[in-house]
């Protein structure tokens, strides 16, 4: 009896184990995307079903946050900003993002910049990484500037998972759209 408590116990230890290394390992595959549409700010964009989004008040310029997890560490998530850019193109606006990340994070590094297209406009793809909370985290950035507005798409996740979540944060780029009134 006392080996078949043992094998019972050891079984059930395993199966907790493999399931807290698969959901710290990336993402499953969501079952659908929704969209999150800000009428107020003129935007919209996709997200898994299952994530969690906030509004917050501060900073004002961030328009919304969409997380995985509602609470835990590691977040992974996706934010939109909007920025007030008069006098801005998408290369000054860009490079101005890429000194504020400089300034205020010690640990910053820039790993790759690109030229992209998001809903028809022209944008600038950044991948670099920095330390939030002691956790090496890597995040991807589009800039992009539309009539004196900048607009900063983000994902960010522990850099460890990243190359796990590519088809999220992709559907969620490629979705990105402002809205035509």
């Amino acid at each position: 009896m006392g080996k078949k408590i043992i094998l019972i116990i050891t079984t059930l230890a395993i199966a907790a184990t493999l399931s807290l290394i698969s959901m710290s390992c990336g993402p499953s595959e969501p079952s659908q995307f929704v969209s999150y549409i800000d009428e107020a700010n003129g935007f919209s964009i996709d997200h898994p079903d299952n994530w969690h989004f906030d509004t917050p008040s501060e900073p004002p310029e961030l328009k919304v946050s969409i997380w995985e997890k509602e609470i835990g560490p590691n977040q992974v998530g996706i934010m939109v900003g909007k920025y007030s850019a008069p006098g801005y193109n998408l290369e000054s606006f860009t490079e101005y993002r890429k000194d504020f990340l400089s300034d205020t994070s010690k640990d910053y590094v820039s790993i790759s910049t690109e030229e992209v297209t998001i809903d028809g406009i022209p944008a600038i793809k950044h991948i670099y990484t920095v330390t939030i909370a002691l956790t090496t985290c890597k995040l991807v950035e589009v800039c992009l500037v539309d009539d004196g507005t900048g607009w900063i798409v983000n994902f960010n996740s522990p850099q460890k998972s990243f190359d796990s979540y590519k088809s999220i944060y992709d559907t969620a780029f490629d979705s990105f759209s402002l809205l035509k009134y």
